[in-house]
Order: structure tokens, then C-alpha cells, then sequence
């Protein structure tokens, strides 16, 4: 960017005239250099001229476009004063003068430098704001021919656009007048195929009244044939039917006598079967050993030893360096043992005389027994499909499967089913889901019998084993279940599945209620953890109140603490009343539960060491209306 070019400064000469009269000459206006060559003098060093007023600075805008322009300099107006002449001959006078106004040039000369240098320099600020001014407006030219193009372009698209919309517009109001004449052409045609299908029938019907007519006509003419033969044959035929009046009765006789000797060998044979339960023991007690799962493969396991099919050894042998530190050996007996590879299927065929005898009028109890995760609720509920299915399922399988041949011999019987569990000693009703249920009591039928039963209790009647599952599914799903450090999902109450069956023969005027209670006890832990550890005491104390109720029963006391707790409460007719009780003591071949393991197989010796008095069939008489 070029600069203005300076003014030359000023050189201080020596004072000479030459210099003097060039410097006066340059300095005065044309009027005071006329008056000097017309009078040979100078004006007066009096001469006043104004002073140049130095021009302001430039300041900036608020914003660079916005600049300010100087202000004008006041015009340096100069007035000649008349003064009196210095005479010619007065050299030192006029050289005075002279000096003077020498001062005064230069003065006026420094002031004009330093204008042009701000001049100079607001020069160079407003041609840069002008440079700059003539890019951006460049660049704004070519943004807006740019805008000016896209916008050409998006008209003619938008009126391209346009025309489609229009013309789609159109296609759609063809489309739409089409399917209404389509609409209308399917309606009239179903119309039609309505009307067609209805003289199909009509026809149909026709010709199906023209064959029967033409059938009828022909089978009268059979009839009148054969009319003439079955008139023949009425009279022999009406002597064969006094002959067979004659054997139905004899029939009749015989098929009383059978009926009487079959419903003899059934009652007989249902006392044969329930002696030999009554003298292997109103309390029968098996032991069931659970097999590893593949999570659990590497635990280490105690010895174990099934030495017949009531006994077995458990033995726990702590190793130390390799060598054996010590051996402690114990033996149990029961009334059957089953292995870690007997199944669903052959525990319920131990089990299933005990359901007989409910069937059979008796009252009876199934309890599982053991630690948490030994597999009680496995053996009592199950797993997925019919193959893994639990005592609970299978023995209602079998109910309805023996009420077949029971309504044959003359019995009508009806299934109701109940559940509940003890939480925390709290009874719950499984089949209602609401959380703030009514209070559930524990109540004699009597004073002078010792049948219990339990207050404001939900029963549901089942009319086959698919709504006894289901009844069983919500139940499970209503049960109070946590994860433990031995179970991931352990049962954390006592579960009370509750079946009963009501039977009546019309023919032999007989009737009974029976009982089947199906318990499933939960886990019993060891109190080291702190997880659930109120849960823990109330299972670990009515655990702890079973096994009291069992040593008073084995010792023959005349007090036995049943109403300690809800549990043995509940089970008081099971134990010591009129009831056959079966128990499953669970447990698994962890060497950490090894004592656990011991001490639920004591309690199952002590129980199966209980004598308690014959159950008696609730079989009763009753009078024909």
C-alpha cells in the first residue's frame, strides 16, 4: 500500500539575504508580497495570523465499518495588519522582522507535518477498511449469485414438484374413483355369489328330498314285504320274549352275586393291604441321597455306602499332608433307601400305598425333611415334564386315575385342594394373592377328636389333574423363595399342600372323608450366615419344636408340646393322631454339610423310633333318603 510521499523538512541556512528574501517569499500571501516590492519593506512582525488548529485523531466505531471521518481543520485565515514601515536603510530591524516570521512559518510547517502524518495514517486505516470492504463484498457477491443459482434451482424443482403433486393428485382420484367402482362390482357380486350359494342349497335340499322320497317310497315297499313276514315271526317272536324274561332274572341274580364278590375281594384286599402297612408302622421313614449337579462336580464329597436297601454309612475323613488324621463312621437304618440314581418314578412307587390308604379313607401325611438344597422340594413339587414329576403330581394322577374304577364299583367321589405355607409363624393362604390376607387359625373339628383344620382357607374343587397342576403352579409362584449360600433358590417357608377326598357309595350306604396332607418343610441353615438371618431363627425353631414333639412321642411323655409352634401344630394329627405318616429325609454327599447331614439322619432314626396308635379308616353308615 503506498504512502504519501512527505514534505521535505525545512533546512536552517546561515542568515543571508538570498535566503531571507527565498524563505519571506515563500512564506507571505500574493497581497504581502506585492506590498513588499511596491514598498521594499515587510509587514510588521505585529502581523497576526491565526494559529492552525492541529486536527483531531481518528477514533473507532463500535463496530470497523462504522468509522467516524476526521474533522475539518479551521481554515487558516490571514488578515494583513498595517503597521508602520521599517525603513529601508533599518537592516537589523527588517532581518528582525524577518526572524520573526520565520518562527511563525516554521511553527505553521511543524503543525502541517504533523497533520499529514495523521492524515497519512487514518489514509492507511480507511484504505485497508476499504480493501477489506471490497473483499467481503466480493465474497458477498459470490454467496449471493451462488444463493441466486440454488434458489433458481429449488423454483424449478419446487414447480417440478408442483406438477407431480398435481398429477399424483389426479392418479389418486382415478385410483379412488376405480375402488369405488371396484367396491361397488364385489359388492354386487357378492350379492350373487350369496344368492348362488343360496340356490345351491335349495337345490341341494331338493334333490335330497327326491332321493328320501324315492328311498321311502322304496323302503315301503320293503316294508310291506317284509310286513307280511314279521307278522309271520310276531307270534314266535312273543313266545321268545317270555323265555327271555325268564333268564334276565336268572342274570340278574348272578350279576348281584358277582358284584358282592368283587366288592368283597376289593374290601378285603384293601384291609390285606393296609395291615401290612400297619404292621411295618403307622410312621414310615425313607432316606433319598441327591445326586451332584454338573455345578457342583468338583465339591468334595464324604464317604458314603449303601449297605442294603434300609441301611447306609456315612463316614467323614479329614486329610491332612496326605495322610489320614481321623475317621469317624456312622450307620443309619430306614424303611428304604434311595440312591442318587433312583428316579421320580421309583420313589412314588414306595410311596404310592400311602396314597392307596387315602383312597382307601385313611388319613395320611407326606413330609420332606432335610437341609436346604438336599432336594425336598424336587421330590415333592418336581421339575419340567411328566417324567421329572414330584410326589404332589403323581399321587393326584393316581387319584384320578383309581376314581374310574371306583365309580364302577358304585363310589362317587369329589377333590377339593388346598395350599398354604408358614412364613415367619404366619400361615398364608397360596391360592390368594393379595398381600393383606385374613387371619388363619389353626382349629379343632371338635372337642372330643383330634382333627384339625385351618380357618378362612381357600378350597377349589378340581375335576381332573390338569386343574390341580394349575392350582399348583400359582401356588408355587405365591411361595416365599430366596437365594441362600447352599441354595441359589431355597425354600424360605413351610409349604402344606392339602387334598381332600370325599367318597360315597349309594348301593352299600357307605361314605368317607379322607385326608392327604403333602408337606414340603423348609431348609433347615446353619445360623454362621448373616443372609436372611430372621427367616433363618424362625425355620431353625420350629425345626428345632419337630424334634422336641419327636422325643416326647419316643419317650412316651405325657405332655407333647404341639402348639409351640404352627408347624407341629398343624402336623399334631399326623404325629400322634389318626393318621399314617411318611417321611423323606433329603440330604447330599457335600463334605461341607456333612454335619447338617448327620443331624438330619438322627432326627429321621428318631422319628422312625415313634410308636404311635393305629390310624382307623373314616368310614361311615348312613341311612338311604
Amino acid at each position: 500500500m503506498s504512502r504519501i510521499p512527505k514534505l521535505p523538512g525545512a533546512k536552517e541556512n546561515r542568515p543571508g539575504f538570498s535566503n531571507i528574501t527565498r524563505r519571506i517569499g515563500n512564506g507571505l500571501s500574493d497581497f504581502d508580497k506585492k506590498a513588499l516590492l511596491m514598498n521594499h519593506t515587510k509587514p510588521s512582525s505585529t502581523i497576526t495570523s491565526s494559529t492552525t488548529v492541529a486536527a483531531p485523531r481518528l477514533k473507532r466505531a463500535a463496530s470497523a465499518n462504522a468509522v467516524e471521518p476526521p474533522s475539518k481543520a479551521a481554515k487558516v485565515e490571514r488578515k494583513p495588519n498595517v503597521s508602520a514601515r521599517i525603513p529601508p536603510y533599518d537592516y537589523k530591524a527588517r532581518f528582525n522582522d524577518l526572524v520573526e516570521k520565520h518562527k511563525v512559518i516554521k511553527s505553521e510547517l511543524t503543525t502541517l507535518n504533523t497533520k499529514y502524518i495523521e492524515v497519512s495514517d487514518d489514509y492507511e486505516k480507511y484504505k485497508e477498511l476499504s480493501d477489506n470492504s471490497l473483499k467481503e463484498n466480493s465474497l458477498l457477491k459470490d454467496k449471493l449469485q451462488n444463493c441466486l443459482t440454488e434458489l433458481r434451482q429449488i423454483t424449478a424443482d419446487h414447480d417440478s414438484l408442483k406438477l407431480d403433486n398435481e398429477m399424483l393428485k389426479r392418479e389418486l382420484d382415478d385410483l379412488h374413483n376405480k375402488t369405488k367402482i371396484l367396491e361397488d362390482v364385489t359388492n354386487s357380486l357378492k350379492i350373487k355369489s350369496m344368492e348362488n350359494d343360496r340356490l345351491k342349497l335349495e337345490i341341494d335340499d331338493m334333490s335330497r328330498r327326491h332321493k328320501s322320497l324315492q328311498e321311502e317310497n322304496e323302503a315301503i315297499r320293503v316294508l310291506n314285504e317284509h310286513l307280511k313276514k314279521v307278522s309271520a315271526e310276531h307270534e314266535i317272536l312273543q313266545e321268545d320274549h317270555k323265555c327271555a324274561l325268564e333268564l334276565v332274572k336268572k342274570n340278574q341274580t348272578h350279576r348281584d352275586a358277582l358284584q358282592n364278590i368283587v366288592d368283597s375281594m376289593y374290601k378285603d384286599q384293601r384291609i390285606l393291604r393296609n395291615t401290612i402297612q400297619d404292621l411295618k408302622g403307622n410312621i414310615r421313614v425313607y432316606c433319598r441321597v441327591r445326586p451332584p449337579l454338573e455345578s457342583e462336580t468338583n465339591k468334595p464329597l464324604y464317604n458314603l455306602h449303601v449297605v442294603d436297601a434300609c441301611t447306609i454309612e456315612i463316614e467323614k475323613i479329614e486329610l491332612l499332608n496326605s495322610a489320614r488324621k481321623g475317621k469317624s463312621q456312622h450307620t443309619f437304618s430306614f424303611d428304604g433307601i434311595f440312591t442318587p440314581h433312583s428316579s421320580q418314578e421309583d420313589v412314588f412307587a414306595n410311596v404310592s400305598s400311602m396314597v392307596q390308604s387315602a383312597l382307601d379313607g385313611y388319613n395320611v401325611c407326606i413330609f420332606a425333611y432335610g437341609q436346604t438344597g438336599s432336594g425336598k422340594t424336587y421330590t415333592m413339587e418336581g421339575g419340567n415334564g411328566v417324567a421329572e414329576y414330584g410326589i404332589i403330581p403323581r399321587s393326584i394322577n393316581m387319584i384320578f386315575e383309581c376314581m374310574a374304577e371306583l365309580k364302577e364299583m358304585g363310589w362317587e367321589l369329589s377333590i377339593k385342594a388346598s395350599f398354604l405355607e408358614i412364613y415367619n409363624e404366619v400361615i398364608y393362604d397360596l391360592l390368594d394373592s393379595n398381600k393383606d390376607q385374613e387371619s388363619h387359625d389353626i382349629k379343632m373339628v371338635n372337642s372330643k377328636g383330634s382333627e384339625l383344620y385351618v380357618s378362612n382357607l381357600r378350597e377349589e374343587e378340581v375335576k381332573s389333574s390338569h386343574d390341580f397342576i394349575r392350582l399348583l403352579i400359582f401356588a408355587q409362584r405365591n411361595r416365599q423363595t430366596a437365594a441362600t449360600l447352599n441354595n441359589e433358590r431355597s425354600s424360605r417357608s413351610h409349604s402344606v399342600a392339602q387334598i381332600k377326598i370325599s367318597a360315597i357309595n349309594e348301593k352299600r350306604k357307605e361314605k368317607f372323608t379322607s385326608n392327604l396332607n403333602l408337606v414340603d418343610l423348609a431348609g433347615s441353615e446353619s445360623g454362621k450366615t448373616t443372609q436372611r438371618m430372621g427367616e433363618t431363627k424362625h425355620i431353625n425353631r420350629s425345626l428345632s419344636e419337630l424334634s422336641k414333639v419327636i422325643l416326647s412321642l419316643q419317650t412316651n411323655q405325657s405332655h407333647i408340646p404341639y402348639r409351640n409352634s404352627k408347624l407341629t401344630h398343624l402336623l399334631m394329627p399326623s404325629l400322634g393322631g389318626n393318621s399314617k405318616t411318611l417321611m423323606l429325609v433329603n440330604i447330599n454327599q457335600f463334605d461341607d454339610n456333612f454335619n447338617e447331614t448327620l443331624n438330619s439322619l438322627r432326627f429321621a432314626t428318631n422319628v422312625n423310633s415313634c410308636k404311635t396308635t393305629k390310624a382307623k379308616k373314616n368310614l361311615t353308615l348312613f341311612d338311604g333318603f
